[in-house]
């Protein structure tokens, strides 16, 4: 009796046990089923997509994404055959099963109970969904449990259709892609519905290990799995043999990931910058935009060759720095693995694309396996790689220096060849202290390198060919090579498109990869002469012409004299305790003028003509007119402003000089053109680079706002009064002047002062002006060359009515470019070029002459109307030209001084 009673309890405690842990694993599981995503339908889904950026000729320049590529594709938009691709592959039975299939369960366990180990899967579709939708990959019964029971709600919430979906969106498939929109993007270049049935099979063979077996990775192993994909589709009904042995046999051309980095990276950073702070980082990353911007893809990739040619030019005119590294030429396997190792790096960037032939190997992968063997049994079949091309520069190894024949033999990669001395003669020892005139040729190619040295080299051909023979005997085996060097030196471009506003090329530095710093906008360096045209510009406003006669004497300021060039910051402000330094401005030639015309002192670019245009306009003018034309950085308000003291940046002076290229109206470049959601609506327009200086620019705009109120303020007074005083004397009491307020509020500058300054530029172009050269973009053109005190900057600021783009050249540590590298040298040979490419295809215009310019006969030397034969024809504003008026008695009083002075 007290033995049952005891088995009565353990029965009825077990029981209770039972219904407790019953009820803890129900509550349990409860739980995790209401802390599962909500996944009620489809509109639920909110993916992690990646955002696009289009240049404006419709060119992809580049990709936002938190996590990788992905691009949302409709399941209408979805080809059958490559539902069934997946379907074969993944999950046979899936419109059958209720999300589980037990079966294949069952079979997996059996199979991998006798393997010993894990050799067979057997998650559905809709579990394969559940996982990669939003559970982590960990291998945990909880992670199991919680896939179960997501997979659960999806089923019941969802069709099949519906989930299939959410899987061919979601699915990583390698190489960066998610989805079956950016593996058809990565790997073929194409939108899914244009997949051909290999293709689909190829991409549809991909879930099971999409890192490892994939066509760029593991090229034969996708092959297998391509097979097994498309024998699952014959036994599924889904294609018939002779279909699938068709497709088994072609030849795919499959593209390597698209790195975006070449092409335009400073910009899109900046891209991606403004719109983080316009719209969040989060929708920038994740839902998926369409970002059509104003880069022309053409251009830019233009304006990179231009800078990266002109920088290399201008530093080996500083010299050879000499090698940066050397390796001992005795000990063959040091050289061989530093010849392996670049061989590795090269191949890896190579090629955009390989093809993949039916028996798994690829045509350029073939290509490189020949060479390499050969290569390594001594049969040279090419001197060149066929991961290297012409033009390449590469690092190598010189082998051997041979002053006799005056050649260096150099081993890059799996390569050799012969640098000659003419294509190293410039690598005279490093001293930025010579004029380019002083340079000396170095004779022997031992004066720079020894064997061991490690060196950049720029494959010029690949058979080296002496000048004096006809044949490439006895040099046939060696590729023609030139030395390069890591260039110190760096330049930026900045290119707007005046009638659209667009900035069609921005150059901000010569590697992105090792620095992000953007010189095109973020640099803030002395200007130089390139500011001499706000000078002269704010001295019309002040009623000087083109054709006012400027003293070109000597000008002393203060005691102890310190002279100055270019750029005056280092001496202008700068006192002594004792007593304070005097400040003698020289012109660059260190030579004095007479008077000369204003016109010609912009054009030769004269220093003491400009301080005294900057007199008669006053500094605080000056100061003021940079800041209606949207110059941002602190001034230095002194006599020095007028030679470029101020540290600016090459935006701003784009902005300036396109401002009076475009007629003295408000010029907002524009960075985007357009945002669109994954909807297609519109979430911004015409983005405008300003938006990064938002701050100091409204405080300005501001600024001329309020002195605009004032101005119409005095000026309605001054009406009154006149109205109230018909007999009121208006040469005593003169209406208020403001040269920046107009109707038009967009209206910033005089149309006519803005026309005239561009002729002032215009004249910098002329054969005898500091910028003749670049009148070779033969077209109606402005510009201003602009240098600093020892040679730190170089500048190039030019214009046509089509495009405005403005070149800086410097170093990062402000040092010395060399001697004689002023903005004609060494900045403009950078503008001209991609000027040139840039209107290839535009039509010679020329620029406005606004209402109210005439234009008028003069003397050359004196700047007075003239009939000889010789005159010179200048523009003026209507009313100011020689002859138009006569001269008042103060006037001839005034000219009288000005005789006796000259006389004296």
């Amino acid at each position: 009796m007290k033995l049952s009673k005891f088995f009565w309890r353990l029965f009825v405690i077990n029981v209770l046990v039972v219904i407790v842990v019953g009820i803890a694993g129900f509550s349990y599981l409860y739980y995790l089923y209401s802390t599962l995503p909500k996944l009620i339908s489809v509109a639920d889904y909110k993916p992690l997509l990646s955002s696009e950026i289009y240049a404006r000729d419709g060119e992809k320049i580049g990709e936002f994404y938190r996590e990788g590529v992905r691009t949302l594709v409709d399941y209408k938009d979805i080809p059958p055959l490559l539902v069934k691709s997946f379907l074969a592959a993944e999950d046979g039975s899936f419109f059958t099963h209720s999300g589980f299939n037990v079966m294949a369960i069952l079979r997996a366990v059996w199979i991998n109970l006798r393997a010993g180990h894990k050799r067979q899967g057997a998650s559905t579709i809709s579990q394969q969904t559940a996982r990669t939708l939003f559970l982590s990959s960990e291998k945990t019964y909880l992670r199991k449990i919680r896939e179960a029971l997501l997979t659960y709600r999806m089923e019941q919430n969802l069709n099949k259709e519906e989930i299939l979906y959410l899987y061919l969106n979601q699915i990583y498939l390698g190489q960066g892609a998610w989805g079956i929109g950016a593996a058809a993007e990565t790997y073929f270049r194409k939108a899914p519905k244009d997949l051909s049935l290999a293709e689909m099979s190829m991409i549809a063979g991909l879930p099971t290990s999409p890192s490892q077996i994939n066509p760029v990775s593991s090229p034969a192993k996708a092959k297998e799995r391509q097979l097994y994909v498309l024998a699952r589709m014959v036994d599924e009904g889904y294609v018939d043999e002779a279909t699938a042995d068709k497709a088994s046999k072609e030849t795919l051309k499959v593209q390597m990931r698209k790195s975006y980095k070449d092409t335009g990276p400073y910009f899109v950073e900046t891209v991606r910058q403004v719109l983080v702070k316009e719209l969040g980082e989060n929708v920038l990353l994740e839902e998926g935009l369409k970002i059509f911007t104003s880069l022309d893809y053409a251009d830019q990739v233009e304006a990179m060759k231009s800078v990266q040619n002109g920088v290399r030019a201008i530093d080996k005119r500083r010299g050879w720095r000499g090698a940066a590294v050397k390796l001992d030429i005795k000990n063959a396997e040091v050289i061989q693995d530093f010849l392996t190792k670049t061989r590795d790096r090269l191949h890896r960037e190579w090629s955009v694309s390989i093809e993949l032939k039916a028996d798994g190997t690829t045509g350029k992968l073939a290509e490189f396996t020949e060479f390499h063997e050969k290569n390594k049994q001594g049969e040279i079949i090419n001197n060149i790689p066929p991961y290297i091309k012409i033009g390449d520069i590469v690092e190598g190894v010189v082998t051997k220096v041979d002053d006799a024949l005056a050649l260096v033999y150099v081993s890059f990669a799996e390569g050799r060849g012969i640098i000659p001395i003419a294509d190293m003669a410039w690598a005279r020892r490093f001293n930025p202290e010579l004029f380019p005139g002083e340079h000396l040729n170095i004779k022997k190619p031992s004066s720079a390198l020894t064997a061991g040295d490690v060196i950049d080299v720029r494959v010029v051909n690949k058979i080296y060919t002496p000048a004096k023979l006809k044949t490439p005997t006895p040099y046939k085996e060696f590729a023609h090579l030139a030395l390069e060097q890591e260039p110190d030196v760096q330049g930026a471009l900045l290119s707007f498109d005046m009638e659209t506003k667009d900035i069609i090329a921005m150059v901000g530095g010569l590697d992105f990869n090792k620095q992000k710093f953007n010189r095109s906008y973020q640099a803030i360096r002395q200007t130089g002469s390139a500011f001499k045209p706000i000078v002269y510009a704010a001295g019309i406003e002040k009623g000087l012409t083109l054709a006012t006669p400027i003293m070109g004497s000597p000008i002393v300021y203060g005691g102890k004299t310190v002279e100055a060039t270019e750029s005056a910051s280092h001496h202008a402000s700068k006192k002594d305790e004792d007593e304070p330094e005097a400040w003698k401005p020289e012109n660059y030639d260190g030579k004095f003028t007479g008077d000369v015309l204003m016109r010609t002192a912009l054009k030769k670019s004269l220093n003491t003509p400009t301080i005294r245009v900057l007199e008669k306009a006053t500094v605080p003018f000056v100061a003021e007119y940079a800041r209606r034309l949207g110059i941002i950085s602190p001034l230095n308000m002194d006599l020095s402003l007028a030679l470029g003291s101020s540290g600016i940046s090459l935006y701003e002076m784009n902005k300036a000089i396109a401002i009076f290229a475009n007629r003295g109206r408000r010029f907002a470049p524009i960075l985007v053109r357009e945002v669109r959601d994954r909807h297609g609506e519109v979430l911004l327009k015409n983005v405008t680079l300003d938006l990064r200086f938002k701050e100091k620019l409204d405080a300005i705009e501001q600024e001329f706002t309020d002195k605009r109120a004032e101005y119409k303020e005095a000026l309605a007074a001054y009406q009154k009064k006149l109205a109230e005083n018909p007999g009121m004397d208006t040469q005593k009491e003169k209406p208020p002047v403001n040269a920046f307020f107009f109707d038009n509020p967009d209206q910033l500058i005089s149309p006519l002062t803005a026309y005239l300054t561009v002729n002032l530029m215009q004249g910098v172009l002329e054969p005898d002006g500091t910028g003749g050269r670049a009148a070779a973009i033969g077209r109606p053109a402005a510009g201003k060359t602009g240098s600093t005190s020892a040679y730190y900057d170089a500048w190039f600021l030019g214009m046509t009515p089509q495009i405005a783009t403005s070149v800086w050249v410097g170093l990062d540590s402000e040092k010395t470019l060399g001697k004689g590298e002023t903005g004609g040298d060494a900045a403009m040979p950078l503008w001209l070029p991609y000027m040139q490419f840039a209107h290839k295809e535009l039509p010679v215009k020329y620029f406005d002459v606004p209402e109210g310019i005439v234009f008028a006969n003069i003397d050359k030397e004196t700047g007075k109307a003239s009939t000889a034969a010789n005159s010179l024809r200048f523009p003026f504003i209507r009313g100011t030209e020689p002859g138009a008026n006569p001269m008042t008695d103060e006037e001839k009083q005034v000219e009288e001084k000005n005789f006796l002075r000259e006389s004296f």
